[in-house]
């Protein structure tokens, strides 16, 4: 393992149980806390390790949570706040495009990576990431495998098909097609796939 990958897996701590972006709502007092945050209050997920969730509370606070011991629930998801700290971790990318679509799935519209910093796995890392964020919450996500307009030369479409397949997207034809999704390849979280 280089060092590049060691101080990303220090940067994006893999046991947390709750994947970056996930809102989360307190649903009751925290225990030994003397300056307890209200019942109700909620934050967004921005990392963790083991059992605890590392938050940004909506008031400004940046306390964690015990994940066995501090009273909790999951009321949902931050796109926008995950792409952001998918950025901060995968600091080779240059542009990630990732959006809630009208249907309610999630549209990965474009991961690109800095071209001196390609095939050293940022890709897959930033994939990964959002796979496993999509797993947790129950997402559907869907892509495209088309090149950038500017890359169209340099780009093959037959690789970034087989990227995508690797990652459990598959085509979206035939009697298994999804009609609210519009882009050509579709992921099922892993749990739901028949």
């Amino acid at each position: 393992m280089d060092d590049r990958t060691r101080a990303f897996f220090r940067r994006t701590p893999l046991p947390c149980p709750v994947p970056y972006g996930t809102r989360i709502r307190l649903t009751g007092p925290l225990q030994g806390d003397p300056d307890p945050l209200p019942v109700g209050a909620e934050g967004t997920v921005v990392g963790g390790n083991g059992g605890q969730l590392w938050m940004k509370w909506d008031n400004g606070r940046t306390l964690f949570l015990l994940v066995d011991e501090d009273p909790y629930e999951v009321i949902g998801t931050d796109v926008a706040e995950f792409v952001r700290l998918v950025r901060e971790a995968v600091p080779e990318l240059q542009a990630l495009d990732v959006h809630r679509a009208s249907g309610g799935h999630v549209v990965v519209q474009l991961i690109r990576v800095h071209r001196d910093q390609r095939r050293n796995g940022a890709a897959e890392r930033a994939m990964r990431l959002l796979t496993e964020w999509a797993d947790f919450h129950g997402l559907v996500l869907s892509a495209t495998a088309s090149p950038v307009e500017t890359e169209r030369p340099q780009t093959k479409v037959a690789p970034l098909k087989h990227w995508l397949a690797r990652h459990g997207f598959r085509l979206n034809q035939g009697r298994k097609r999804n009609a609210v999704i519009s882009e050509r390849y579709f992921r099922i979280p892993k749990g739901s796939q028949p």
